[in-house]
């Protein structure tokens, strides 16, 4: 049987391995080249349009590539959120932001040095924005479970 501690070590450890591993997705994605990249989204898109049809929105690829940005970071944003939250037992939304921002960061100029890519201060700013909304979810859903806890510890009461 395991310890209480024992149980919360491998829930940090299993938090921040997700963090690590989102990260690494993010990277690995970053890595591709302009080509690549725009294969990946061309699947996407011809996804989409099989299933809305050929009119379904101009500048697709476009909102395909920043939706992958926001997407991935607020993926981050949310992991980040948890995995401090599991580490300090209390919400850390603006340091989940801040840490995913700082990647967002790094992930930015790390496309400097990827065939056809490059650092766009807007990609920063959609990444980041992902993150609040991830990291926000979080908090959201702490507060949501905090009413729902001491609605039943008030029924219990009574």
């Amino acid at each position: 049987m395991l310890t209480e501690k024992t149980k919360k070590s491998i829930l940090k450890t299993f938090c921040w391995a997700l963090v690590a591993a989102c990260m690494g997705a993010i990277f690995y994605f970053s890595s591709r080249t302009a080509s690549e990249s725009t294969l990946q989204s061309n699947a996407v898109i011809d996804f989409l349009i099989r299933i809305f049809g050929e009119s379904f929105i101009t500048q697709t690829d476009l909102i395909v590539r920043k939706c992958a940005h926001f997407l991935e970071f607020m993926g981050l944003g949310l992991l980040f959120a948890l995995a401090l939250f599991v580490q300090t037992e209390k919400p850390q939304t603006k340091l989940a932001i801040i840490f995913s921002s700082a990647y967002a960061v790094t992930d930015e100029i790390h496309q400097i040095f990827v065939e056809g890519r490059a650092c766009r201060v807007y990609d920063w700013a959609i990444d980041t924005v992902g993150a609040a909304l991830g990291a926000l979810a979080v908090l959201l859903i702490f507060l949501l479970i905090r009413k729902i806890r001491g609605k039943n510890k008030k029924a219990i009461d009574s």
